[in-house]
């Protein structure tokens, strides 16, 4: 059920932009909308790379992968710090 939302969230802009098309023949997009479009993707993209550079861990921290307990479950690691 979660790849059908997946899906027409995806497939929304390209069924709209179809609609528009069908009942716009012959028009061109307006420049208003281009524009927003444009900023719609310089916010987008600046998000992602903000959001990337501030999930980092620090650069002396080492990675120490989960532990199987005897009991089964995995336990994860605190992050230990480089020598």
């Amino acid at each position: 059920m979660p790849y059908l939302a997946e899906a027409i969230l995806f497939l929304a802009p390209f069924a709209l932009y179809a609609l528009w098309l069908r009942f716009n023949p012959g028009r061109a997009v307006g420049a208003h909308v281009i524009a927003l479009a444009v900023v719609g993707l310089v916010i987008a993209i600046g998000g992602a790379i903000i959001y990337g550079l501030s999930r980092g861990e620090s650069p002396t921290t080492l990675y120490v992968p989960p532990r199987l307990e005897a009991d089964g479950p995995a336990r994860p690691v605190p992050p230990a710090r480089a020598p």
